[in-house]
């Protein structure tokens, strides 16, 4: 084949395959997309819980507004609140507000109050273990006394509520005071002898014990008291703590207050509620309400360790003479007060079992500390 035929071939094929991609279709072919991710499936929603059932509780204390036990109530009704986020709503009115003064207790009973700062020497008729209780004469100082009764005492307490068929259950604290004055006079005292023929305003237990030592003892309302002293229908008084005296005007009653924790070594006003609405709360609103009723007990003897040391300077300060009851009174009142409840153990056994957990609580104490004044251990 000649050089010039080849070329005309090469040509040829050339044009052949101009023509052949011309008559091809000029789409561009896609991309192919990305295949979507697939989504991920929402969390059920969880469904809302319930808001916790709020729970009211109504409650009255012993005393007028602005005694400490109303205080104290008022206090440990907050602090229940504001732990439980608002689900126990306790509502504390003062005395009279809902039932008649010092019965708090057996509207506790029969469910009118659901909680209440009372009890005690109000119901030492019914359940003779209650002055023991509240200010037990011849008794362990304050804070020996509220280790027992969170202890021992309350469980003591409950146990007899229950075998009475009482509807009452204290939870262990409430509010624990501090001893009273033991007497208020004219009079300068330094011995049992200077007790014998006079005429004194005195209450309770207490009161039984001074009648033995030859006391010629008269009760009357603390509103007439002053009055009394004034118009000599008594020589004497006991009242209570420094600081309520002092609110009270009673240091310009008397001349000469002696102190000591013997007659009254405190004024317990107990922290009771009503056992079925108890036993129907939640437990950790049970717990709560305990925690705060023991908190409350040592808070409430704070404050007025507090007002009282301040009511004191003041009562120096207007003239009073202030002095430690003479030991040989003490020793007397304590005698007295073993002949007194060894008759009543032997009537009331609520008392017994209470009494004798007590004494042995309170000589154990003695053996390990010590007490400032004597305090009955035994009925020997």
């Amino acid at each position: 084949m000649s050089k010039r035929l080849l070329m005309v071939l090469v040509a040829v094929v050339l044009v052949a395959g101009v023509v052949a991609t011309g008559c091809t279709p000029t789409t561009t072919p896609t991309t192919p997309t990305t295949p979507t991710t697939p989504t991920t499936p929402t969390t059920p929603t969880t469904p809302s819980q319930p808001a916790a059932q709020v729970i009211n509780w109504v409650g009255q204390s012993a005393l007028p507004a602005g005694n400490p036990p109303t205080e104290g109530l008022e206090r440990i009704s907050a602090a229940i609140g504001s732990a439980s986020n608002g689900q126990l709503v306790m509502k504390a009115n003062p005395a009279g507000a809902v039932v008649p003064a010092t019965e708090e207790w057996k509207n506790i009973n029969s469910g009118v109050l659901d909680f209440c700062a009372g009890g005690g020497s109000y119901m030492a008729a019914d359940l003779r273990f209650g002055t023991a209780f509240s200010q037990l004469p011849a008794g362990m100082p304050p804070l020996p006394n509220l280790i027992f009764h969170m202890q021992e005492g309350a469980a003591i307490m409950n146990k007899w509520y229950d075998q009475k068929g009482y509807k009452i259950y204290d939870v262990g604290g409430g509010f624990h005071g501090l001893p009273e004055i033991w007497i208020s006079t004219n009079k300068p005292l330094s011995g049992p002898n200077d007790l014998k023929g006079l005429k004194m305003r005195a209450s309770g237990d207490g009161g039984k014990i001074l009648e033995g030592m030859g006391v010629g003892t008269v009760f009357m309302p603390l509103g007439e008291v002053f009055e009394a002293m004034q118009r000599g229908v008594i020589d004497a008084f006991e009242v209570s703590c420094p600081a309520f005296n002092y609110s009270m005007g009673m240091h310009e009653a008397a001349k000469y207050n002696y102190m000591s924790p013997s007659r009254a070594p405190t004024e317990v006003y107990g922290f009771l509620v009503n056992k079925d609405k108890f036993n129907a709360l939640p437990a950790h609103l049970q717990t709560i309400v305990v925690e705060c009723a023991k908190s409350e007990a040592i808070k409430y003897n704070q404050v007025l360790h507090s007002r009282n040391a301040e009511a004191l300077a003041k009562m120096t300060e207007y003239g009073n003479i202030n002095l430690a009851l003479p030991s040989s009174i003490d020793e007397a009142f304590v005698a007295g007060a073993k002949v007194f409840y060894k008759a009543e153990v032997e009537k009331f056994p609520e008392l017994k079992d209470f009494l004798t957990a007590y004494m042995i609580f309170a000589k154990n104490w003695q053996e390990l500390y010590g007490f400032p004044y004597a305090v009955m251990t035994s009925f020997d």
